[in-house]
């Protein structure tokens, strides 16, 4: 399979996963209506890390859009398992590193590990419960906890049990000033950097009504991959604040298959491929639901990943790999291209207006994107 690796040393100190859901349309997208994201999408729109807040998706005809605005900037950073709060700047734990908090000159927060488990202001005792090689996402032939699994505290490896800042994301993933591995946001008159998503992003129609007891259509993108995994929730609009145990209630059930669709599909000029999907079940929060694997393999040595340059850590899902993997940042991903899921809507759920986030639990990095969007259950 893949050749032995050696300690790493060299993560760059600006990494970061970037994605949003794209349907149904994310308040996230709050900035819009504004310039740049209003008007024409640049013939090659700038990367994740060029601090324009550029998160170019597909529209519903399958051309390159603006109309995402920043909602691939809001996340919570520095979110470890065990832990039981994000501190906003840092890699998180990494077994079997030793060094300082910051470690110079890569920046990176390298939190020594010892026999007791993470490092925390506050640990609360919750262990990764992830290490089956088929449900990580990469560096799958290191032991599961040992010196070489980087990524053992990550949030990916216990899915749903490291803490979010917010339930839907924060403005460029911490409070101000800009740190390592903390994202950027151009600031708005909607929303700035710090600010939480259940705070101040507005309530934003999107005329999508889901009928209970039905199989429903949702996709997101990846702007900067990261590995991990996702899962959506739904919660009720009258829930103020929203909070993370809230959508942890109500957990949606993923059905039929997995999917990448480019260009709005078959219909609009585009292509599309369906898949089985890779679930995880075992050790997850909450308690028996299902959490989907991202199905875009990293490549080895992408980021300051481990593993032979240039070799997906999974079997990519389409026969052109070029085209559904890697994508470590906006200069590689596919800005045409979403990932499509099935849900179930529960049978006995209520009619009325709801919130359905979605929680995007990076393995690569210790980071949790979110998105809400607002939907209305018919009965």
């Amino acid at each position: 399979m893949r050749g032995i690796f050696t300690i790493l040393l060299t993560i760059p100190a600006l990494v970061h996963g970037h994605g949003a859901v794209v349907d149904p349309p994310p308040r996230n997208a709050v900035d819009k209506d504004l310039t740049p994201w209003n008007g024409p999408v640049p013939t090659h729109p700038p990367n994740v890390e060029s601090q324009t807040g550029w998160c170019p998706v597909p529209s519903k005809h399958g051309t390159v859009s603006g109309q995402n605005g920043q909602a691939c900037f809001w996340f919570s950073n520095g979110c470890a398992v065990g832990c039981d709060h994000c501190d906003g700047n840092s890699r998180g734990p990494i077994p079997g590193i030793h060094g300082p908090a910051t470690d110079p000159p890569t920046g990176i927060g390298r939190n020594k590990v010892g026999p007791n488990g993470v490092v925390c202001k506050e640990s609360n005792g919750i262990k990764p419960t992830m290490c089956h090689p088929s449900l990580r996402s990469l560096n799958q032939q290191a032991e599961c906890g040992g010196v070489e699994d980087w990524y053992y505290y990550s949030p990916w490896r216990a899915p749903g049990h490291a803490p979010v800042m917010d339930p839907c994301g924060v403005a460029g993933g911490h409070r101000p000033p800009n740190g390592a591995f903390g994202g950027i946001y151009v600031n708005t008159t909607h929303a700035k950097l710090g600010d939480f998503g259940t705070a101040v992003l507005p309530v934003m129609p999107s005329s999508t009504v889901w009928k209970a007891g039905s199989a429903v259509q949702v996709s997101w993108t990846i702007e900067a991959n990261h590995g991990g995994g996702y899962q959506y929730r739904i919660a009720p609009r009258s829930e103020q604040p929203l909070t993370e145990a809230d959508f942890q209630k109500t957990a949606l059930a993923f059905v039929g298959q997995q999917g990448l669709r480019w260009g709005g599909g078959p219909l609009h000029g585009g292509s599309e491929v369906f898949f089985n999907a890779t679930y995880a079940t075992e050790g997850v929060l909450p308690a028996g639901s299902i959490w989907a694997k991202n199905p875009i393999p990293l490549l080895g040595g992408e980021a300051g990943t481990p593993g032979p340059v240039g070799k997906p850590w999974f079997e990519p899902p389409c026969n052109q790999s070029a085209k559904c993997s890697g994508m470590v940042d906006g200069n590689t991903a596919m800005a045409d291209m979403v990932i499509v899921d099935f849900l179930q809507i529960p049978a006995q759920l209520p009619a009325g207006e709801y919130v359905l986030q979605w929680r995007w639990d990076c393995e690569q990095s210790n980071q949790i994107w979110n998105s809400c969007s607002d939907v209305t259950i018919s009965a």
